[in-house]
């Protein structure tokens, strides 16, 4: 199986590279459509517009009384889910990173 470089890019106006950031990946965990350029050599690149995401977010348990310092560093998404959602992700991402594993040898 072939490998590809996804890119996405987005024009933000914010007051700083952090916000922008956030901004950024704000707008893509939204679920909303969104356009990424794939290479898949290097003179070969395609735009593909990805549909708006139909399926339910993962429910997020309230963890608002955290507040972290500005130097801490981002704790991924599946941090947040519930500890039944947690298991599944973490069940999709092995099985995910076996299938890779068994391909390559």
């Amino acid at each position: 199986m072939p490998f590809f470089l996804v890119t996405q890019t987005s024009l933000v106006e914010a007051q700083d590279e952090q916000e922008a950031a956030q901004t950024g990946v704000d707008r893509l965990r939204s679920g909303g459509q969104v356009t990424v350029a794939v290479k898949s050599d290097e003179t070969t690149i395609t735009h593909v517009v990805v549909a708006a995401m139909t399926e339910q977010p993962l429910p997020v348990s309230p963890s608002g009384t955290i507040n972290p310092s500005p130097a801490a560093v981002p704790i991924p998404e599946a941090a947040f889910a519930a500890p039944e959602s947690r298991k599944l992700i973490l069940k999709r991402m092995l099985a995910d990173g076996l299938a890779l594993l068994g391909r390559r040898t």
